[in-house]
């Protein structure tokens, strides 16, 4: 009798508790990798966003003459300048009002300058929110909650855009 019972527990873990644990391990291993490989592309593409604040930011003081106390303000001009929602006034004036002897003339050649910066804003930005809607849908995903070591969520705040407006590219 106990030989039996012996002989049906080992058939129990051979058939059905192993597969299971080896599905599991499986499991595991991808989920985290996957996870592990988009936390990676996600700080890449954070840094290349800061970057490109910080580039515009310093071709916008450079050309304009502009000094570094009004980095503030230009924060607050920042998410419209991106967004294509900033009229030419509103910059030139914002420029003026910075630096009252900026040739006007040069405006156009100041914003030239950051158009190639903020199309790469525009792209990266787009693949860093695809980015999180990757993670989170990792998150969900079966025993995911179980399997994945690192639960933290991917922290951006994305600058407001409207990108239904200017469709694929700028």
């Amino acid at each position: 009798m106990i030989g039996w019972i012996i002989v049906i527990f080992v058939l129990v873990m051979v058939v059905f508790v192993l597969p299971f644990m080896t599905v599991m391990l499986i499991l595991s291993i991808i989920y985290n990798r996957r996870e592990r490989a988009i936390r990676n592309e996600a700080e890449a593409h954070r840094k290349i966003l800061e970057s490109t604040y910080d580039h515009i930011w310093n071709e916008i003081k450079s050309h304009c003459g502009i000094s570094e106390e009004y980095r503030r303000s230009f924060n607050n001009i920042y998410p419209n300048l991106l967004d294509k929602d900033i009229d030419d006034d509103t910059m030139l004036n914002w420029i003026l009002d910075c630096n009252i002897d900026f040739d006007p003339a040069e405006y156009v050649t100041v914003m030239d300058s950051i158009a190639e910066d903020r199309r790469r804003f525009v792209v990266h930005q787009r693949r860093m929110i695809t980015l999180l809607r990757e993670h989170q849908q990792l998150h969900k995903k079966p025993f995911a909650r179980r399997l994945i070591k690192d639960q933290t969520m991917i922290r951006y705040v994305p600058v407001e855009t409207n990108y239904d407006r200017w469709g694929k590219s700028l």
